[in-house]
């Protein structure tokens, strides 16, 4: 009971704490970027995955709970939410990718490309496992009364969690390392460029302080994925046990609690880190603080 209690309060928490921070940032005219947008398309998709979360620990709570379609499409949900989420910070590092490492090409500097991948996101997110809810593959537990996929369908757990988890990772580890690779080949060519005095000291500045930049927001990009690391990787050793184990004697009524508390608060935490990390907004909420302090001692 407390355990879904928890995951009740952390999910609320983070939904107001992720609303708020697109009030701020719709509020704040400065910070209207694509950069801001797409950490504000992904909060969008963490207030649903909280929903979700929220209304699933409001399932286990409910004892006349039956095997329901209602019980099904909210499993449903949470899956489509998670690869949602996934894929919103897979589409964060590819705008960080690009805008580093091709940022004078003006094709990617335009919105179109990026609001059409995030169409293209949102209709895969809810059409691929839509062919597990067609077959009726979320069953319901009695034991936790939740619907869910079982331990025994290793292979469809295993796809799933590659196309919803490992797949964005991975993609975000190559970007990573492709951003880090050219920005250390540009410190490079900076250094012998101003040691052979063949540019002037104004654009090297102006170059130093652009990376600088982008090592910031590269920065919180890479707390956040390995936050979102640790949210499904409870998921993913259990299924490797359940793949390899046939007959593992694995409770399903803590494993599936402790897989749901801990989603709660890595989702919690991100919607902090997004105050916290995000250098624009930290920078403005300081700003914003330092007026006001300066108000009461005036």
């Amino acid at each position: 009971m407390f355990i879904e209690h928890f995951i009740i309060l952390a999910s609320a928490l983070s939904i107001c704490i992720s609303i708020g921070f697109i009030v701020f940032v719709i509020c704040a005219s400065s910070l209207h970027s694509m950069s801001i947008a797409l950490t504000c398309h992904s909060t969008v998709t963490i207030i649903i995955t909280n929903i979700f979360l929220l209304l699933t620990a409001v399932f286990m709570l409910n004892t006349n709970l039956q095997n329901n379609l209602w019980c099904q499409i909210n499993a449903y949900c949470v899956q489509v939410s998670l690869i949602l989420i996934y894929h919103s910070y897979c589409l964060e590092a590819f705008h960080r990718f690009a805008f580093i490492v091709h940022h004078n090409n003006v094709y990617f500097h335009g919105y179109h490309i990026f609001f059409a991948i995030i169409i293209c996101q949102w209709i895969f997110a809810w059409l691929y496992p839509f062919r597990l809810l067609l077959l009726g593959l979320f069953t319901y537990d009695s034991t936790i009364r939740l619907c869910h996929i079982n331990w025994d369908l290793s292979l469809e757990l295993f796809a799933l969690l590659a196309v919803q988890y490992l797949i964005p990772l991975i993609i975000d580890v190559l970007c990573y390392v492709l951003v880090i690779k050219h920005a250390h080949l540009h410190i490079i060519e900076m250094t012998l460029h101003r040691t052979s005095q063949k540019r002037q000291p104004i654009v090297v500045c102006q170059e130093q302080r652009r990376m600088k930049r982008e090592f910031k927001m590269l920065k919180r990009i890479i707390i956040i994925f390995l936050v979102l690391f640790m949210m499904n990787f409870p998921s993913l050793v259990l299924i490797i046990i359940a793949s390899i184990d046939w007959n593992a004697s694995m409770s399903i009524d803590y494993t599936y609690r402790i897989i749901l508390l801990n989603m709660s608060c890595i989702l919690l935490l991100i919607s902090i880190f997004q105050f916290i990390l995000t250098p624009t907004v930290k920078t403005l909420i300081h700003d914003f603080w330092k007026r006001r302090k300066n108000q009461v001692c005036g």
